[in-house]
């Protein structure tokens, strides 16, 4: 994360690695992500946000995924305020 004052909004990206998995399984949780990401969005401040897995993320259900990236989220206003 890196808070940009300047920007009118989040830009996020996306980095799995090939230790994650197969292209394919690299993809569907990077739709997944985004797909997570869009419902929280009026949370994040705008600057710059990558986020990553590790392949334990593998097999990981959406409702999970949703609260993992809700608890990044939330750290990450912790860590401003």
């Amino acid at each position: 994360m890196l808070l940009d004052s300047s920007l009118s909004q989040p830009h996020v990206g996306y980095a799995l690695g090939r230790s994650y998995g197969s292209a394919v399984r690299r993809n569907r949780l990077r739709r997944q992500l985004r797909e997570l990401v869009k419902t929280h969005e009026s949370s994040l401040l705008p600057g710059i946000y990558v986020f990553g897995a590790s392949p334990r993320a593998h097999g990981i259900d959406f409702p999970e995924l949703n609260r993992h990236l809700g608890n990044l989220i939330a750290k990450f206003e912790k860590g401003v305020s």
